[in-house]
């Protein structure tokens, strides 16, 4: 059976995407992040924080890659490529996120709700990480004391919210009108297994808890709308 048959019969989807596998890649990191952080027979010293850093940068980094990547295909799926590829590719990725969803059902997500407060800080996150840039030392060590500060700094709060973000959007994409399920792939496939189907995936506990605890964050929300 050669591919055309295959697929004579389905209706055509979207090929080459990548957005399952960055978000995929972005939670594995963002577990064994947790798990450096938190667990107490972890090997520690340089390796462990060699590692640490790592897995928060890999965190970042698919995270973005994953909600950048999902408002191009949501956009090419729902208006068509050619408007996906010559007006609203050339925007920054709020404003994907802000006009997509708009142009298809007449409602943007809150500008001021916590999806885009989120994506705009994984935007910030990404960015420094893609241009970071070194900075002199000096004798004294104040340098590379500040360093250290700010890369504590940046795991305790980028790391996470990296995560939130694609929890978040997933969540408030889901919420409008012509909910977007499974637009951005946060990994709950609760809401993507039709009844009958065997749902198995299995959240890293630690990752649970951050999805469960983005949950209530929507639902306050959404209360607050």
């Amino acid at each position: 059976m050669d591919i055309s048959e295959m697929y004579e019969n389905i209706y055509p989807v979207r090929v080459d995407c990548l957005v399952d596998t960055y978000a995929g890649i972005a939670e594995q990191a963002f577990g064994n992040f947790l798990d450096q952080n938190f667990d107490p027979d972890t090997a520690g010293g340089f390796d462990r924080d060699d590692r640490k850093r790592v897995s928060g940068i890999k965190t970042i980094v698919f995270a973005a890659m994953a909600i950048e990547a999902a408002a191009f295909e949501f956009s090419a799926s729902m208006l068509g490529d050619t408007i996906a590829e010559k007006y609203l590719d050339r925007m920054d990725i709020v404003g994907k996120w802000m006009i997509g969803p708009r142009l298809v059902c007449g409602q943007s997500l809150d500008a001021e709700g916590p999806a885009i407060t989120s994506l705009k800080g994984l935007v910030s996150a990404r960015n420094a990480l893609v241009h970071h840039k070194s900075k002199p030392g000096d004798k004294a060590g104040k340098a590379m004391k500040a360093m250290m500060d700010k890369w504590a700094k940046f795991e305790k709060d980028q790391v996470p919210n990296a995560f939130k973000t694609l929890v978040l959007l997933s969540l408030e994409l889901n919420a409008l009108p012509s909910g977007f399920v499974g637009v951005v792939p946060y990994r709950d496939r609760s809401l993507l297994i039709p009844p009958g189907f065997r749902n198995d995936y299995s959240p890293h506990p630690r990752v649970k808890k951050v999805i469960d605890r983005c949950h209530e964050i929507h639902k306050k929300h959404l209360k607050g709308v």
